[in-house]
């Protein structure tokens, strides 16, 4: 059967500067935290200076670039990489390339790169088992050595949420959450009974924003507010793994975890976490 690439559509409302923040994008904790592996492989013998990044992430392309390394940034959407170019500091820069290509399709050497680096990228592949392809191809073409550094939202051990979405959103108005946890809780967790397959680890998007419609239609939020949400909207089916379910995924295939953050500027952040792994061995 002739795999099916999802249909992004939210190029437009992404790549929107004022639309660049947590956690649409990385904050600047999580920046730093790329950085830091980033600079490990810059004049390394034995790390090629080149990185991958999966997706058109602006931020990680241009924190490639500065380092010195030729950043390859692949994403299966034109439109995306178009609008998020536009938001680069280094668009034109010789050290930048982009490749308009599915991921599981890319043709890289063996040990092409010292360092890949994605922002959500395995949460935006449909399956587990695209997921495994893509771990499988990461320890592939990067070096021995080299390092894979995701930002991944996951399912902590210990998943506290609101119960009742009237207090939610009367907290939100009351100021007691900022408007990233409160849009995070909506998307990622407050619906995932409903929504979410703890069998294939399919978190049905399109179902949870049907969710979110019906609150306009109940009059619990106000039409100000449901707009603000829907600039975000897309139909899209993502992967949420167990956190240490997803750490195991890729240390199974030739990688292994050195360091884990997450940053705590939103009470809701604890289901963004970066990880950076290390390639053990070859492949």
């Amino acid at each position: 059967m002739k795999r099916r690439i999802q249909s992004w559509k939210i190029a437009r409302q992404r790549g929107v500067k004022r639309n660049r923040i947590p956690p649409f994008a990385p904050s600047k904790n999580e920046i730093s935290f790329y950085k830091k592996y980033i600079l490990k492989t810059v004049g390394k013998k034995n790390f090629p200076p080149r990185a991958l990044i999966l997706g058109a992430t602006p931020e990680l392309r241009d924190a490639a670039i500065k380092a010195g390394l030729e950043s390859y940034a692949v994403d299966v959407s034109a439109d995306m990489m178009n609008k998020f170019s536009a938001l680069m500091r280094f668009q034109n820069h010789r050290l930048n390339k982009q490749i308009i290509k599915d991921w599981l399709k890319m043709k890289f050497p063996k040990n092409y790169f010292g360092i890949i680096i994605g922002d959500a990228s395995l949460n935006n592949l449909a399956t587990r088992d695209e997921n495994i392809a893509l771990i499988k191809l990461c320890a592939k073409i990067v070096a021995n050595g080299g390092y894979l550094i995701l930002r991944q939202i996951v399912y902590p051990s210990k998943l506290k949420s609101y119960k009742e979405i009237k207090r939610l959103i009367t907290d939100f108005r009351n100021r007691k959450i900022k408007w990233e946890d409160f849009f995070t809780e909506l998307r990622v967790i407050f619906y995932k009974n409903k929504v979410y397959n703890q069998r294939t680890f399919q978190y049905n998007v399109k179902k949870n924003f049907k969710l979110i419609d019906s609150l306009l239609k109940s009059n619990l939020l106000t039409l100000k507010e449901y707009n603000k949400i829907n600039v975000f909207r897309n139909n899209v089916i993502n992967t949420y793994y167990p956190k240490k379910f997803f750490i195991q995924e890729v240390e199974n295939n030739n990688f292994k975890l050195i360091s884990a953050f997450h940053d705590k500027s939103f009470k809701f952040f604890k289901y963004f976490y970066m990880f950076a792994f290390k390639k053990i061995k070859s492949s």
